[in-house]
């Protein structure tokens, strides 16, 4: 069976990396989403580290190359209508749904795809999840490491409540 879904109003803070002049874009318009079948880790989404300021800083760091003044926006992250994939049940059920999906579909479909299939159904705001960056695969796996990343996806903007640059760098080399 499909995942089920939890509501929740708590609010969170996310962290999002990026170039400077994205962080000032986004803080003029809005976040833009990653939009599905571009094999992004959760699907569709504007993705954020859960109160994981460091992470998002590396990210922007290693995602562009030096001399580049790089960002990080903090926002606080509603989590509404949420796929929580950090809960071993609903990891099991995803498992589950991407198995019967590609029986019964006789397609090899990516886990971002089946995650989009299941979020989109069932209505989720926002998709979070966890992972080792050295080992994308942890999602499925429940062991911890200090490396171990949150990450959200959130698939809804007015989930998005606040946005706000804290910190701001050169990048150097990698």
């Amino acid at each position: 069976m499909p995942p089920k879904i939890d509501t929740s109003d708590q609010v969170t803070k996310g962290y999002h990396g990026t170039t400077l002049e994205v962080a000032q874009e986004v803080l003029q318009t809005y976040f833009k989403m990653t939009p599905p079948d571009v094999g992004a880790f959760l699907g569709e989404g504007a993705y954020f580290f859960d109160n994981q300021p460091s992470q998002a800083k590396r990210w922007a760091a290693t995602r562009n190359p030096a001399g580049t003044q790089i960002a990080v926006i903090e926002s606080d992250v509603k989590y509404g209508r949420l796929l929580n994939l950090t809960d071993q049940k609903q990891r099991d059920d995803l498992e589950w749904f991407a198995k019967e999906y590609q029986r019964k579909t006789n397609e090899k479909v990516t886990l971002p795809t089946i995650i989009d299939i299941v979020a989109d159904r069932l209505g989720a705001e926002v998709v979070k999840a966890m992972r080792i960056p050295q080992n994308p695969s942890f999602l499925w796996q429940s062991r911890f490491s200090a490396d171990v990343e949150v990450i959200l996806a959130v698939r809804e903007v007015k989930n998005i409540l606040s946005k706000q640059i804290i910190w701001s760098q050169i990048a150097g080399p990698v």
